[in-house]
C-alpha cells in the first residue's frame, strides 16, 4: 500500500515538473503531454508564469489529497478485524469432552449419571481465527472414534437443527454462547440436560478466561 502511494506521489510530481518546463519552452509539446495524461491545457498569462505554476500545484496537492483518502479507505477496509482470544497460528490440542459410560457405572448408584462422568477425547486442531468456536462445533457433530465407542464414551450429538450462532467473551470472563433451541432437544429430562449442557460448559471451560458459561435463549437446557 505505502508503495503505491509513494509511486503515485513521485509520478503526479513528474508530471508537473515535465509539463512545467515546456510550458515555458515548448507549447505545443505541454499541450501533447496534457492530453496524453488526460489534463486539460492551462492557458500561460502573459507575465503570470508564477500564478499559473501555483495553481497546478494547488491541483496537484487536491488530487493528491483524494489519492491519499482513497488509499487510506482500502487499506481500512482490507485490514482484518481485532484479533480473537481464541486465534491460533500453530495446531492445538484441545479436549472434546463427551459422557463416559463405563466410569459413570463405578460410582454409587445414586451417584450415576454425574457430571465427573464427562472426560475429555482430544482432536488436533490446526491454527485457527477462533479455536473456541471451531472446537464447540466439533463437539457437536458428535463424531466419536471406533475406539472412543469402545472406551464407552457415548453422545447424543450431533442434532441437524442444532447450531452454535454465537459466541462473546466479557472482560469479566463470560462468556456468552447462542444456539439454535431444538424443541425435544435443548429441553428434557434433568439428568439428561445436565449431562447435555455440561458437555459444553466443561469443553469451553478448558479454555484460558473463560470463567462461566451462559447460554442464549436462557430456556436452553432446561428440564
Amino acid at each position: 500500500m505505502k508503495k503505491i502511494f509513494w509511486t503515485t506521489i513521485i509520478w503526479f510530481l513528474l508530471i508537473f515538473l515535465f509539463r512545467s518546463y515546456v510550458r515555458l519552452f515548448n507549447k505545443p509539446l505541454a499541450k501533447e503531454i496534457g492530453s496524453r495524461f488526460a489534463v486539460s491545457p492551462q492557458v500561460c498569462l502573459t507575465g503570470n508564469t508564477s500564478l499559473d505554476v501555483t495553481d497546478q500545484l494547488s491541483g496537484i496537492q487536491t488530487q493528491l489529497m483524494l489519492i491519499t483518502q482513497k488509499l487510506q479507505s482500502e487499506f481500512e477496509s482490507q485490514t482484518p478485524a481485532q484479533n480473537s482470544p481464541f486465534q491460533t497460528t500453530a495446531p492445538m490440542k484441545v479436549g472434546l469432552y463427551y459422557f463416559n459410560t463405563i466410569e459413570d457405572q463405578k460410582l454409587p448408584i445414586e451417584q450415576q449419571v454425574n457430571i465427573d462422568s464427562i472426560l475429555p477425547v482430544y482432536r488436533i486442531f490446526p491454527a485457527s481465527q477462533n479455536l473456541l468456536v471451531d472446537t464447540l462445533n466439533e463437539l457437536i457433530k458428535g463424531k466419536l472414534t471406533a475406539a472412543e465407542i469402545t472406551q464407552w464414551f457415548t453422545t447424543e450429538f450431533p442434532n441437524e437443527n442444532f447450531k452454535l450462532l454465537s459466541s462473546d467473551l466479557a472482560s469479566n470472563g463470560t462468556l456468552t454462547l447462542q444456539f439454535s433451541e431444538v424443541a425435544w432437544f435443548t429441553a428434557g429430562g434433568s439428568a439428561r440436560i445436565l449431562i447435555l449442557s455440561n458437555l459444553i460448559k466443561k469443553t469451553v471451560m478448558q479454555f484460558p478466561g473463560v470463567k462461566n458459561v451462559v447460554f442464549v435463549p436462557d430456556t436452553l437446557f432446561q428440564p
